[in-house]
């Protein structure tokens, strides 16, 4: 892959829990210097999928990137809301032959919160470099 391609990108990121999400976004941004990247910020996880739908079917963004935190609680209301935006984000990379980055995150506790949004498990980093390196996969092998 040309080191100068300069790639589109469409962040998605749900403002519940914000002190985290944000911190997601921040290290995605790092990753992603040079290149156009679009943040977009809606209420919750829940929301998520409608916007990345929508953003692909716009068909200008190489890939988009969904951030957000679902906290798992005493009900099945997470898993359930967990479950569906999967669903629907795969469901949307797969319609739209585009690349969809799926960092809503299941947490338990604050320590997980902090080591996957801050630490070294970032999750904004590794969505960043995943979608780098799907869209190189791509321009190296134009068949795929």
């Amino acid at each position: 892959m040309d080191q100068k391609a300069l790639f589109r990108f469409a962040i998605i990121v749900s403002s519940y829990h914000k002190e985290y999400t944000s911190r997601l976004v921040e290290s995605a941004l790092d990753i992603l210097q040079g290149h156009k990247v679009d943040v977009l910020w809606v209420p919750g996880a829940f929301e998520i999928p409608l916007q990345a739908q929508r953003l692909a079917r716009k068909k200008i963004y190489d890939c988009i990137l969904c951030f957000g935190i679902v906290w798992q609680g005493k009900t099945a209301h997470a898993a359930e809301i967990l479950r569906a935006c999967t669903d629907a984000l795969m469901r949307i990379g797969l319609e739209n032959d585009l690349p969809v980055i799926h960092e809503v995150l299941s947490i338990r506790t604050e320590s997980q919160a902090k080591a996957r949004t801050m630490g070294k498990l970032n999750r904004g980093i590794e969505g960043a470099k995943t979608a780098l390196e799907v869209l190189s996969l791509k321009f190296d092998n134009p068949e795929a």
